[in-house]
């Protein structure tokens, strides 16, 4: 899958390419660190300086809102510019970055 950039500055890039930049990727969170405000999550997800140019936070479609749509996904909190904490307890970490791919493929969240 190609993603197309969200500013005239920055190449299209593939998904296999922007997880191998280290600035798209999932892992799970531990025991310790799942729950805050009574709410538990259970994937951290690193949405980093590259994969900013293949969204706008202007655009109509906001990043954590997509993320939110997806199906498995019962939370999202944006923790800052770049983390993401989800709650997703029946996905796998490839189904994790899976939804991120396909919301950053999603021409919305550019526009």
């Amino acid at each position: 899958m190609v993603l197309p950039p969200a500013r005239p500055d920055v190449e299209p890039i593939t998904v296999a390419a922007l997880l191998d930049t280290g600035d798209l990727k999932a892992g799970p969170l531990t025991e310790a660190n799942r729950k805050w405000g009574g709410i538990e999550y259970h994937w951290s997800l690193w949405v980093g300086d590259t994969a900013r140019g293949y969204y706008d936070d202007h655009a109509s479609l906001q990043l954590d809102v997509g993320i939110l749509a997806a199906p498995g996904v019962e939370h999202v909190w944006w923790l800052d510019r770049e983390e993401f904490a989800v709650g997703a307890p029946t996905l796998c970490v490839d189904g994790m970055t899976a939804v991120v791919a396909n919301v950053l493929a999603d021409s919305r969240v550019r526009v």
